[in-house]
């Protein structure tokens, strides 16, 4: 990884799932050696579809769970492409089976479509107080913003968006642990990868009796303490030839403060819609 240590300990809220996709993807190279082509292939690029859900662990609303919760995302569908050493990917709400927004990562940057988000959160206002159309404009400026940029849109402290590092677990062959999860599904064999010097929980499991299929299937189990959140994902992994580009349309530091102040005249109106309900 290029980005400095610090940059590496911030991934998105939004892209959660996408980080495990890359350790699942790693992992089976390391556990199943035996199947060098189909690893290979898969390391080459990727197409990948996951339903996933995300819980709380704690009693109160911790600020990651708080962030999804927000947009509806705590349940729904990732789905996307890996090529080496990148990912782009859509999340899709299960409330309304509406593509919230998408993401890019690289070595370097992780970066999301505040544009698809606006467009979602927009729709969602707009059904509940249709007038809201006329004082929420259509979407108008580039699309793509980094992790930062997301907090300052979101209202929210740069804590609350970022995901503790995964770059110290390791994928060896013979440090791999075989268990038998809570929530496991049936015919599939799960291993903990080791968490090195962090101290979140990353579990993979497979049915081993599929795994000359075309397709993988994959149940993806993380325990993320730091944010007190579990997340599972369960789908599946195909090799295939990928394209993943950078996306050009991005915003400007400018474009984000002017956002922001619109976020904040929409807190106000959705407050003056609270009180007027009440």
């Amino acid at each position: 990884m290029t980005a400095p240590k610090n940059n590496k300990r911030g991934r998105a809220a939004l892209v959660v799932v996408l980080c495990l996709l890359a350790l699942c993807l790693a992992a089976g190279g390391t556990v199943y050696g035996l199947l060098s082509r189909k690893v290979k292939a898969i390391q080459a690029g990727a197409d990948f579809e996951f339903r996933y859900t995300v819980t709380s662990t704690a009693s109160r609303t911790p600020a990651l769970y708080g962030v999804l919760e927000q947009v509806g995302a705590t349940q729904g569908t990732v789905s996307g492409q890996y090529a080496p050493g990148r990912f782009q990917f859509t999340l899709t709400s299960q409330k309304n089976n509406s593509a919230f927004t998408r993401v890019y990562i690289d070595a370097n940057e992780t970066l999301y479509d505040a544009g698809q988000l606006y467009t979602y959160l927009r729709g969602e206002i707009v059904a509940a107080a249709p007038l809201a159309g006329l004082v929420l404009p259509n979407w108008s400026m580039g699309s793509y913003i980094s992790q930062t940029q997301l907090a300052s849109l979101l209202g929210v402290e740069l804590s609350a968006v970022e995901m503790q590092d995964m770059t110290n677990l390791t994928l060896g062959l013979g440090a791999l642990q075989k268990v038998t999860p809570a929530g496991a599904l049936d015919g599939y064999t799960y291993y903990q990868l080791p968490a090195g010097e962090t101290d979140l929980t990353c579990i993979v499991g497979l049915p081993l009796k599929e795994l000359f299929s075309g397709t993988t299937p994959l149940h993806i189990l993380l325990t993320i303490p730091q944010h007190e959140v579990r997340i599972s994902l369960s789908g599946t992994v195909t090799a295939a030839e990928t394209a993943v580009v950078a996306p050009t349309s991005r915003m400007s530091d400018a474009d984000v403060n002017n956002f922001v102040q619109l976020r904040q005249a929409l807190e106000k109106f959705a407050e003056a819609l609270q009180k007027a309900a009440s």
